[in-house]
């Protein structure tokens, strides 16, 4: 009962005049010749005239420019006669004072009974702050296009090769000299995989659809067929573009013809394996001497008993970088096989430390769940914590040194977190490189430089991922997840 009072009294209030003179949009009513004979309040506020300007004195074509008067005698009016209304046709609509705004006209033709016109009912809707906004997204666009232009211009003619790709992993660009060391038309898409020699098709595949999965940059070596249909070493790299969100918007990416530095690679593989066999042999005697000649000590005095210890260790350290050398060998050939077996972390990471903390020297701990379990081989990821104790150890110049196992999504993840001096970010993304030594803080230390590439291949075949966190005086902190 309130409701329906109040609702009677609003009506009473606010009568169809009221409502049509305060309307947000501007009404009109004219003639079929045009001449306006109905106004509203709204669009005589919009013009700066009064009624009395306009009623009987004007018509719709004296506030249209003379382009738009054109429009409306040529097409305009013959359309609405033609099918009674005309919707959404843009008019730029003039003042009193000279000013003009951009309007939509929105007119509907009233008839008699005979069809004859009687009137036309316009509607209009002023557009300005519309017409803003799409000058906006126009000189927007106008800027990235040009800035897309100005890149492929540089890119097109930059001696390296350069290529873009939506956030799905699908080639949108490809630079001249992309076009030009493969043959290819510039429109192509996925491409790539057409050259992709047949043993590293699937491994490509893989590691691509992984990187888009995760957002994370993207690096390979493979061989692709340049135009002469030959195979030859490139490496693929990409890195994505994030938006405000943080999803990938584009992958930007660079091809690299590797193809001289992977044969001298090679070469040296093969040089290092020969020399390695014919290394091991003596020095599997010399070890055996040494250890006959330390099982005689009685007759020793105290200066040859320490020299032989001295010779039993630098004999133990050739022998390990000889077997260094020949896993390198065993790795590029796909040779190195794994036994997959149920392993508990934290035994294994004891059996590794163990031998570190009987020495008395070094501050070790150990932070693992008991019931941690992986499959894995077990010796090759012993391999891997002691590389990465011995490399704490060596650089972190007696500091404390934690390692860590945990649990990271359905994976197992370990970490030796050191408290040295830290890495520089330009070297950490060599780390992992065959026969890549870092300087540390200037100090120099024996190695060849495979210890990380090796365990970053064994983590690899283990189906697992690798890395290293570190700033300079912030120590460091290697891991790895299987």
């Amino acid at each position: 009962m309130k409701d329906n009072i109040e609702h009677d009294f609003i009506s009473k209030l606010i009568d169809p005049d009221t409502l049509y003179h305060s309307a947000p949009c501007g009404y009109l009513s004219m003639l079929p010749d045009g001449t306006i004979i109905k106004i509203n309040n709204t669009l005589l506020g919009w013009l700066g005239f009064s009624a009395e300007d306009v009623v009987n004195l004007k018509r719709l074509t004296d506030l249209l420019s003379n382009g738009g008067k054109l429009y409306y005698q040529v097409f305009y009016l013959p359309l609405l006669q033609l099918q009674d209304k005309v919707n959404e046709i843009n008019f730029d609509i003039y003042r009193k004072d000279g000013s003009f705004f951009p309007a939509l006209l929105n007119a509907n033709l009233l008839r008699d009974a005979a069809g004859n016109a009687l009137a036309v009912n316009v509607v209009l809707t002023d557009i300005t702050d519309r017409k803003k906004y799409e000058t906006e997204l126009l000189n927007a666009r106008y800027l990235a296009e040009s800035e897309k232009n100005k890149f492929e211009t540089v890119a097109a003619y930059i001696p390296e090769m350069i290529w873009t790709a939506n956030p799905d992993g699908r080639i949108t660009y490809i630079n001249k000299r992309f076009v030009d060391n493969f043959n290819i038309v510039e429109s192509a898409t996925d491409w790539i995989y057409e050259f992709v020699h047949p043993d590293d098709y699937l491994s490509a595949r893989r590691a691509w659809a992984e990187a888009i999965r995760r957002g994370t940059g993207f690096s390979l070596q493979l061989r692709l067929k340049n135009k002469d249909g030959e195979f030859e070493w490139y490496e693929i790299k990409a890195t994505p573009y994030h938006g405000q969100d943080g999803r990938v918007v584009k992958w930007l990416g660079s091809c690299l013809n590797v193809h001289a530095h992977i044969l001298e690679l090679e070469r040296r593989d093969d040089f290092i394996s020969v020399a390695s066999h014919e290394l091991k042999t003596p020095i599997t005697s010399l070890n055996l001497t040494l250890q006959l000649l330390g099982t005689g000590k009685a007759g020793l005095t105290d200066k040859q008993t320490k020299l032989i210890e001295q010779a039993s260790r630098n004999a133990k350290k050739i022998h390990t970088l000889i077997d260094d050398l020949l896993n390198v060998k065993r790795l590029t050939v796909g040779q190195l096989a794994l036994r997959i077996q149920k392993v508990n972390v934290k035994s294994m990471i004891t059996n590794c430390v163990n031998p570190f903390l009987t020495t008395g020297k070094y501050d070790i701990t150990v932070d693992a769940d008991p019931l941690l379990v992986v499959n894995a081989d077990e010796h090759r990821i012993e391999q891997v914590v002691v590389n990465f104790i011995n490399n704490a150890i060596k650089y972190a110049s007696g500091s404390p040194i934690s390692v860590r196992a945990e649990r990271s999504g359905e994976k197992i993840k370990v970490s030796v977190i050191d408290q040295g001096p830290g890495i520089s970010g330009d070297k950490i993304p060599r780390l992992f490189e065959r026969y890549y030594r870092a300087d540390h803080s200037g100090k120099e230390y024996s190695g060849l430089g495979l210890g990380l590439y090796i365990c970053a291949e064994i983590i690899q075949r283990h189906g697992g991922d690798i890395g290293v966190e570190s700033q300079p005086g912030s120590g460091s902190t290697f891991w790895f997840r299987i």
